[in-house]
């Protein structure tokens, strides 16, 4: 999954913001267009209802001048020969008149202009009771002429004797098929609704079949909204755009409707035409950025992490030949990892040089160091044995014992290379040898036993520590003491909840220093320097025991502050005076 901070990401963001508003234009063009459609589409309707209502009238008109016409010669319709020749002539150029027919005063048909029976048809038509009371023209409802096989709207006129009688009527049979094919009826979308009507909502003619109560709507819209655009509910719940027009001077209307999810079945058409592109656009546009990245960045990144991890993993050997192909901006980022590694390579090499350099150099002087030590002990040793003073003798095998565990801790800080830290098990186990060996060679019956964890300290805490035990060990051992007389010493050090603790146990009262000697002040400056806490409590059964506490490294002090100068190298210089 590509991470929110990737430049692939990023790149869609910025070309999203940039697409969006072509967008947000598209959609105002959608509406836009929307709109100029259903404005055409009303100017539309409004000019078809013009056309119509115009056209209905002069047809109108017409067919009722044509049948004023014959009725008034009655005598030319009387015998179906006559009848026949004078409506057929009649029908010639008269569209969309497209028959004419003679009726008796019984309701019998004479004859039709259209057609020639060869016998006299009988009917009786719906329009026939109004007649026989009428003067003027009567329009029936449309039916379907089962003769002519065409949708047809009747007009009749009564046909009068000389004398006034009723001799019958003629009809005349218009066509409505004109007004599906008129040029501005075709500009109507598919599935408009035509009406001829009168101001009683009475249907005469329709295209389609007509909804419950719409007539009636349509009327009452029509003479409220002349030669305006209204809207109208079904009782299906769709709405209607509608358009009427009274005809002529006459009591009727033709009318126009269509329905408008249409017009939004259209709007959806415009709103993808203008909104679907730009989607299209956009996702070609994220197809390529994502393609593009991948191929021209995101692979190439790849490579150079990859790169980056063997550089890291000291894979300073391996080649670029994989960026032969990469954009120019990613072989110089390469060319310049190589020269990067090239130079991590000669510094690691400088810097190994250095270290061993530094190594070597802390060796040998850890090694001068530990030797000088040893000739100092040997030329104190030497110059020990020209003092007859037992108490001066011991004073400088005191000394001696001191530089040897120096000399002990240089030894293993040079055998421990490059890790200056000392463990403390092996430091004190090799002490403790050197205690027994020195207390042998002054005659001493010396027990030193031993309970140490392992412990790892740097050389400057491990010194101290070795001289304070040290220091309290061998406070007593060059002195004069009774023949068969055992020295039993138990030393300990482990760690401790803050920081680590060496107790040190003597038997015998008087071995170990007592709290105002000058091994006491010795003591207490090492502790000091430790930052510890060093104290002295007699045993339960004779004897002495001395702690020092030796806080972590960052832990606060633990020492104790007072009046006395405690400083080793002041205490020293007080022992020489």
């Amino acid at each position: 999954m590509a991470s929110t901070n990737s430049i692939r990401l990023r790149l869609m963001l910025v070309v999203g913001l940039a697409l969006a508003p072509l967008a947000l234009a598209s959609i105002i063009q959608a509406v836009l267009n929307f709109r100029a459609y259903q404005r055409e589409t009303d100017r539309i309707l409004m000019q078809t209802a013009l056309y119509a209502a115009y056209s209905e009238q002069n047809v109108f008109t017409r067919a009722e001048q044509l049948l004023r016409s014959i009725a008034r010669r009655p005598d030319k319709t009387d015998t179906r020969e006559k009848c026949y020749a004078e409506l057929s002539d009649s029908l010639v150029g008269a569209m969309p008149i497209i028959n004419l027919t003679r009726v008796d005063a019984s309701g019998n048909i004479i004859c039709m202009g259209a057609v020639s029976p060869t016998q006299p048809i009988a009917a009786r038509l719906n329009w026939w009771n109004a007649l026989r009371s009428s003067k003027t023209v009567v329009v029936g409802n449309q039916f379907q002429s089962k003769i002519l096989k065409k949708s047809v709207l009747p007009m009749a006129m009564p046909v009068y004797n000389g004398d006034g009688s009723f001799a019958g009527a003629v009809s005349a049979a218009i066509d409505l098929d004109w007004l599906e094919t008129a040029p501005q009826v075709t500009k109507l979308p598919e599935g408009a609704l035509s009406l001829i009507l009168d101001k009683n909502g009475n249907v005469f003619a329709t295209n389609h079949p007509v909804p419950s109560g719409i007539a009636e709507a349509v009327i009452q819209n029509a003479k409220e909204a002349k030669r305006k655009v209204f809207t109208l509910n079904t009782g299906a719940g769709s709405r209607w755009r509608w358009v009427a027009e009274p005809i002529g001077i006459s009591d009727k209307y033709v009318a126009f409707g269509i329905p408008e999810p249409r017009l939004l079945g259209t709007f959806r058409g415009y709103l993808l035409a203008d909104v679907l592109l730009t989607i299209l656009i956009i996702g070609a546009t994220v197809a390529a950025i994502w393609l593009g990245t991948e191929w021209l960045v995101i692979r190439w990144t790849i490579y150079l992490k990859r790169v980056a991890v063997a550089y890291g993993r000291n894979h300073f050997t391996l080649s670029l030949d994989d960026l032969r192909a990469a954009p120019d901006e990613f072989k110089l980022l390469g060319r310049e990892m190589k020269r990067m590694a090239i130079a991590i390579q000669d510094r690691d090499r400088n810097l190994s040089k250095a270290l061993e350099r530094q190594f070597s150099m802390t060796r040998e002087i850890h090694h001068r160091v530990k030797n000088n030590l040893q000739i100092v002990s040997s030329l104190i040793a030497i110059y020990a044995q020209n003092i007859a003073n037992p108490v001066a003798r011991s004073a400088f095998r005191q000394i001696i014992v001191r530089v040897d565990a120096l000399t002990l801790i240089q030894r293993l800080i040079e055998k421990s290379e490059s890790d200056p830290m000392l463990d403390m098990q092996v430091l004190f186990a090799q002490l403790a040898d050197q205690l027994r060996t020195v207390a042998h060679d002054a005659g001493q019956i010396f027990s030193l036993q031993i309970s140490i964890s392992h412990r790892w300290l740097s050389p400057d805490t491990a010194t101290p520590i070795v001289l304070f035990a040290v220091e309290a060990i061998s406070f007593d051992m060059f002195l004069p003491r009774a023949e068969g007389r055992l020295r039993d010493v138990r030393l300990s050090f482990a760690s401790d909840p803050g920081g680590c603790q060496l107790i040190i146990e003597e038997r015998d009262n008087g071995s170990l220093p007592t709290p105002g000697s000058l091994s006491a002040r010795i003591l207490r400056s090492l502790s000091e320097q430790l930052r510890g806490r060093y104290a002295d409590e007699p045993l339960p059964h004779g004897g002495t025991k001395l702690t020092l506490f030796v806080p972590s490294e960052g832990a606060p002090s633990q020492a104790k502050t007072v009046n006395e100068d405690y400083n080793v190298f002041t205490i020293g210089r007080t022992r020489q005076l």
